[in-house]
């Protein structure tokens, strides 16, 4: 069971074999048997799949139920026959870790071509699994929701809209509309990419090929294996639609890939960028090829019909439609919602809970036992056996809910009634590991979008006769449910509606006012003894960890300095808390458990209270409680387990526990009990207050001629560099360079590892910059105040900050446009034109062109931006990474005692799509243009992924490589020269597939490779694309396959595969031609192959891929 990528996350392994061990002693002639309906067809030989109701299965479920009440099994050609049950107290024992667990089943494998290894489908065992949770559930953490809301809002607004204008006659097909709005705000919040659903009669094409197969994978899931053997066109048309979605998601990563936008609010950022703290490795662009339908199929249709479903018993019950109407009006009235106003809809909060209590959108909670045991005192469950919880009946349990249990009554969800049901009473999102991350972002879309529907509309159902009929395989929804939206009196056609770009420039202009009232002639406090403090977090969300980043922020304007930082598992480790400074603790409760890096702290303090232990004299604390109200009986029990267990061990408690509700509010009262908190520690009621728009720059006229060095990020070595030269015929494509850099004394690195340099701004964008703030060459700048540290607090020439210092060619953002305008004047042609900009389809033609600030400033140049406001728009520059092509043991690549990388990069150099001058890559034009005895900021880092040789030289290595993506694969084959020459190691076989346009023009390190070939080192493919005359193009995908016997034999004699290039072209198509290979030889089908690919990724199959 355990996680390979981290041991302290996954279900605890050995525990788990105990549990399984440790039977029950069950006397099985006090057991009663589980009931289960004859059968009907076939004789049984099919089990009962062929008795369930084709177009809505979980309908069997609930007839078998009514019937066998409270529990049955049903023979599903499974090993143990499938059990269900519909009563709370029976849902309540599967809720126990210790008896029950969830895996992944039948279904879960049937989606898995659909899904691959993305979140839904994977096994939680699946390194990829934990990846991409510990990288995902943080973005739907309440920081993210906030960050997100705007564009929820804009989609929601779209659809209010459009009905509007349909006026209150048309018919609306519910589910249509709620599937559109649902659809499209995953697309733009998950990923940035509008389907515009609104603007379309039919449905996008993803959404139809994504829909049907769900629906044919459900359907494959429900039927047994030979059965489906006959549904081979069902099947094909299935592989049909995953690939064309498919090809889809590569667009968009390929998008983000060519249009950066780092300021994003959405998860795509997070998950081509995001690095997996335990692993040091990002998910790949294969999973992320995954996640997007996962995200999309896991959230679209089961919040469309969640929003359907509350609109049909908000019809159905005209009272409690007019309470909630009543609460927007109270709550919203006409203004324009906002975020802080959600968490005050509570009667809506509860329409939606109660909604999802009587018609849940999915069918089951299942869970399987993990060693025989005894459900409900008298039903022997067996080990491996699945049981599943019937939602529309234990959510219907009338010994929990009343004798009114099939009634639309919210009152029953308000806090006050809410907390007093028993546990398990109420679980639409499912439990424990595999429980939906995505709730906080459906809860959100679904309340925002029925408060502006009530605040515009009256709404009703059109046929007042009409009662709910369903269709469904994996999740429910409705049929032929139509409402009609009448505009209420008092609503004029924009109520509601979001300003758009003016309402953010206002935003902009009242916070650069606010900015300069509070700075007082740019003198702040200074401390000059600050007072050291420990600041320990637990979190699985991420939402710790912002809280701590605020408390860095604030500190210091009290005196305060947050000397250690870490999660409380490893500032625990070795058994003690600080003496000498003041502990400050956040910590979040899930379900009662504690975050997984904060398990083995809670674990040792709860030791240390049962043996009567104390904690050494000194020990001070504060504890802040992160949780959600929604747990009821688990709300905040971690951090007021922690707050009480440590006074209990004799630590004293700095100041009294706080405590926010993410439901609600974590903001507000974090903020009053960190400001309490700094104050206690400090003494300090007045600190310095200055988080501002921009910073005072004061520029001073030639008076520095030495000029200080600040490199930012990691702590850069200086390389020299030795060697520099082109490789190839710019004919047919872009410079390809060679450089060689001798590192510092003492430098380490491996084949297969990386080289950062920190490139420079080319002096065409520098001048530009300084053309436009009438900034000379010798001119120096001194900033008063920033908490940038990428911004220097010494004097520096501003040439030289510029030039190092800012990227001054990322795509311009829409916040940084609405900061642009916020300094033209009311009604301005500047303001206008800024305005025009802010436009979603104007914007997308300034990213596809790659507007920078500068760019725009050019184009408005009567524009008065102060330079400190420009620079304070601006992200530090990043360091670019590149693969070492040179072997360390190779005796050339020393020098001076010194080691010796080589670098083999493309040079990106192209007139700039904005039109504005000469578009030159940061690293690469940088290093193009020294010379040998130039020296150069840059630094090793080893490879994250098992990108080596291996161990054994006689193991077959495989490369396939394509353009420059040649530079590992060089550094390999020169180690590997190296070693057959000392003679002392034998070598096994060696293939290298190169990618290549022409022979003759751009064959990189031809004589090399030839020469080494000579030797036996390797056997080199060559791939021309674009050869002279009539030979035919092939790329290396093409090669793998005519050369497939030759390599599946080296891969069943033990060898590795290393593949190094564009991810889209060759890390994609070759993946793709090594299952293909697979399929054929083994016999296997294209679902096969993929598990098999992926089984042996990061193993045998190792990917350096951008």
């Amino acid at each position: 069971m355990g996680c390979p990528a981290n041991p302290g996350n996954e279900y605890d392994e050995k525990k788990l074999q105990e549990q399984q061990e440790t039977q029950q002693d069950i006397d099985h002639s006090k057991l009663l048997p589980i009931p289960a309906p004859p059968h009907h067809s076939y004789f049984g030989l099919l089990g009962h799949s062929p008795d369930l109701d084709s177009t809505l299965p979980v309908k069997s479920y609930w007839k078998f139920m009514d019937e066998y009440a409270p529990i049955y099994q049903l023979d599903l050609a499974m090993e143990h026959p499938r059990v269900f049950v519909g009563s709370r107290e029976l849902v309540n024992e599967m809720a126990d870790d210790s008896t029950y667990i969830k895996f992944t089943h039948r279904l879960h494998q049937e989606m898995r071509p659909v899904f691959g290894d993305g979140l839904f489908s994977a096994e939680s065992t699946d390194k990829a699994w934990w990846k991409a949770h510990r990288l995902l559930v943080p973005a739907f953490g309440p920081i993210g929701l906030s960050k997100m809301f705007d564009d929820m809002q804009d989609l929601s607004a779209q659809l209010v809209l459009k009905w509007d204008r349909f006026g209150p006659e048309h018919e609306i097909e519910c589910i249509e509309d709620m599937a559109r709005l649902t659809f499209d705000t995953i697309g733009l919040c998950a990923f940035g990419y509008r389907f515009n659903e609104f603007y379309s009669k039919e449905p996008h094409p993803f959404m139809k090929q994504l829909k049907e197969s769900i629906v044919e994978s459900g359907k494959r899931a429900n039927r047994p294996d030979i059965v489906n053997l006959a549904y081979y066109r069902d099947e094909q048309h299935r592989r049909d639609n995953i690939k064309n979605m498919r090809e889809l998601c590569m667009k968009i990563i390929k998008d983000r890939d060519e249009h950066p936008k780092p300021d994003a609010k959405d998860l795509l950022n997070v998950m081509l960028n995001g690095v997996d703290k335990e692993t040091g490795e990002k998910l790949g662009v294969d999973n992320v090829i995954y996640q997007i339908p996962t995200l999309l199929g896991g959230g679209y249709e089961t919040t469309g019909a969640t929003l359907c479903f509350i609109y049909y018993f908000l019809c159905n019950n005209p009272e409690k439609l007019a309470k909630a109407q009543q609460e927007v009006d109270q709550i919203v009235g006409d203004k324009v919602l906002t975020y802080d106003m959600l968490r005050n809809l509570k009667y809506l909060d509860a329409c939606m809970k109660e909604a999802l209590r009587l018609q849940h959108p999915v069918s089951l909670l299942t869970r399987f036992a993990i060693k025989d045991t005894v459900l409900g005192g008298k039903y022997f469950i067996k080990k491996g056996q699945m049981v599943s919880g019937i939602w529309r009946h234990f959510h219907r349990d009338p010994k929990v809910w009343g004798e009114d249990a099939d009634e639309f009554r919210p009152e029953r969800m308000l806090d006050v009634n809410f907390k007093e049901l028993p546990p398990n009473s109420w679980k639409p999102f499912g439990d424990g590991l595999r429980a939906c991350i995505g709730r906080g972002f459906a809860e959100q879309e679904i309340l925002i979008h029925i408060a502006m529907a009530l605040q515009k509309f009256d709404v009703e159902k059109v046929d007042p006769n009409y009662e709910m009929q369903l269709t469904g395989q994996m999740g429910v929804k409705p049929v032929n449910f139509k409402i009609r939206v009448r505009r209420r009196a008092d609503r004029s056609l924009n109520v509601g509606i979001p300003g758009g770009a003016r309402q953010e420039q206002e935003k902009a202009r009242q916070t650069q006012q606010q900015a300069q009232h509070l700075h007082q002639d740019g003198v702040s406090a200074t401390y000059e003894v600050k007072k050291p403090v420990s600041v320990f977090f637990g979190g699985n969300m991420g939402t710790s960890e912002s809280l701590v980043q605020a408390l860095e922020r604030s500190a210091p304007t009290y005196g305060l300095e947050l000397i250690d930082n870490q999660d409380l598992d490893t500032a625990t480790k070795n058994k003690t808390l600080p003496t000498d400074r003041p502990t400050v603790i956040i910590i979040p409760s899930y379900e009662g458990r504690p975050p997984d890096n904060a398990k083995k702290f809670v674990s040792w303090i709860e030791q240390l209270a049962s043996k009567g232990e104390r904690l050494p004299p000194g020990t001070k604390f504060a504890v802040f409680g992160v949780g959600n109200s929604d747990w009821t009986h688990t709300f905040h029990k971690v951090p007021k387990l922690v707050d009480q267990t440590l006074e209990q061990l004799g630590a004293e408690r700095i100041m009294k526990a706080g405590f926010a509700n993410v439901k609600r509010d974590l903001i507000g009262p974090w903020e009053s009990w960190s400001e309490k908190l700094c104050m206690t520690l400090s003494g300090i009621t007045n600190p310095t207050n200055p988080d501002r728009v921009g910073v005072d720059v004061r520029i001073e006229k030639n008076n520095l001629t030495t000029l200080p060095q600040a490199l930012g990020g990691e702590q850069m070595a200086v390389g020299v560099v030795t060697a520099n030269r082109e490789l190839a015929d710019t004919s047919v494509g872009a410079s390809k360079r060679h450089v060689e850099v001798r590192l510092p004394a003492g430098s380490e690195y491996k084949s297969g590892d990386y080289l950062i340099v920190q490139g420079r701004n080319p002096d065409e964008t520098v001048f530009r910059v300084m053309k436009r703030f009438d900034l000379g060459a010798e001119d120096v700048m001194t900033v008063q105040s920033s908490k940038k540290e990428f911004i220097p607090s010494q004097p520096m020439a501003v040439e030289h900050f510029l030039r190092s210092g800012v990227e001054l060619a990322q795509p311009i953002t829409k916040r940084q446009l609405a900061t642009l305008a916020s300094w033209a004047k009311e009604a301005s042609a500047e303001c206008t034109q800024l305005e025009k900009m802010h436009d979603d389809t104007e914007y997308q033609q300034l990213l596809d062109k790659r507007y920078s600030v500068i760019d725009i400033l050019e184009e408005v140049p009567s524009l008065p931006l102060p330079f400190g406001v420009y620079i304070d728009l601006l992200l530090p520059l990043s360091p670019r990474l590149y693969s070492i092509s040179s072997s360390p043991i190779e005796s050339i690549n020393k020098s001076k005692g010194c080691p010796v990388v080589s670098l083999t990069f493309d040079l990106f150099e192209e007139p700039a799509k904005s039109g504005h001058g000469t578009f030159r890559g940061v690293a690469s034009s940088y290093l193009a243009n020294r010379v040998p005895g130039d020296c150069i900021p840059c630094l090793v880092r080893p490879t994250k992924v098992p990108f080596r040789l291996p161990p054994d030289t006689k193991t077959p290595v495989i490369m396939l490589a394509a353009g420059t993506g040649i530079a590992p694969m060089r550094a390999f084959i020169q180690e590997r020269a190296t070693i057959k020459r000392a003679g002392e190691r034998k070598l096994g076989p060696a293939l290298l597939f190169f990618g290549c346009r022409h022979p003759d023009k751009d064959f990189l390190y031809r004589a090399e490779l030839a020469a080494w070939e000579r030797e036996g080192v390797v056997e080199v493919i060559p791939c021309f694309s674009k050869p002279d005359g009539a030979s035919k193009g092939q790329h290396v995908p093409d090669a793998l396959w005519e050369h497939r016997e030759r390599v599946w034999e080296l891969f069943l004699e033990g060898a590795n595969v290393y593949t190094c290039g564009s991810a889209a072209r060759l890390g994609s198509s070759s993946a793709a031609m090594w299952r293909r290979i697979y399929g054929e030889k083994m016999g296997k089908s294209e679902v096969e192959a993929y598990e098999w690919l992926d089984r042996i990724k990061n193993e045998r199959y190792i990917s350096d891929v951008w």
